[in-house]
């Protein structure tokens, strides 16, 4: 008989981290060796001797947070797995979890069967991505969105985005340009629509997020 998969599970929220417990405990190639509430008690657990094979980690944690974690046990321990787990479909967190090494990632509303596949998959050296998690790394970041919105824009466009983000009136506006407010006007409004955001407010937020002013 091989031996079991040891596993630890990290989670901050009791029920849900005892709720992981529970399933996985239905899982017979399965052993929990341990679970913790924080990054810290992952760590200390290990410091204590407790050894996994996969370590399941909780991406929202006080203390030390489930990337910091993750980084952590890659640096100081040779071979260990690591399935992060999130509600947050967020490009940004799975590309970090990526960087960091993490030979998973899953989300809270995963199936028994995923879950057992996924353990299964990365204690063989495999990695597993979950088909929601390929699809966040399918589309393009914000960021790249934002910039390439940016450069459809004329300097005039440019140079009013950045005064009305700076809070300037249709009439300061105006006055800074030479153009009369109602042109001012309507370059905002085509910068609405071209950019399809609501508002003056999402004007001030694209232009904020892409250091303008």
């Amino acid at each position: 008989m091989e031996p079991k998969i040891r596993v630890l599970i990290a989670d901050d929220h009791q029920l849900v981290r005892k709720g992981f417990v529970s399933i996985l405990e239905q899982i017979p190639q399965v052993e929990i060796v341990a679970d913790a509430a924080n990054g810290r008690e992952v760590l200390d657990a290990f410091r204590r001797g407790i050894r996994a094979d996969v370590v399941m980690l909780d991406y929202e944690m006080p203390l030390m947070n489930g990337l910091e974690t993750l980084e952590q046990l890659k640096n100081d321990y040779f071979g260990i797995k690591v399935i992060m787990l999130t509600m947050l479909n967020e490009r940004s967190i799975i590309q970090q979890a990526i960087e960091k090494g993490a030979d998973g990632f899953l989300f809270k509303n995963t199936s028994i069967e995923e879950l057992s596949g996924a353990i299964f998959k990365v204690h063989k050296g495999e990695k597993y991505f979950a088909g929601e998690v390929a699809l966040a790394l399918a589309k393009p970041a914000a960021s790249i969105q934002n910039q390439a919105l940016l450069e459809l824009l004329s300097e005039r466009e440019l140079e009013i985005l950045k005064l009305v983000a700076q809070g300037f009136s249709s009439t300061e506006i105006g006055q800074q340009l030479f153009i009369s407010p109602r042109t001012v006007d309507t370059h905002r409004n085509n910068l609405i629509q071209k950019l399809e955001i609501k508002g003056i407010a999402g004007l001030v937020q694209l232009a904020i997020k892409n250091k303008l002013v």
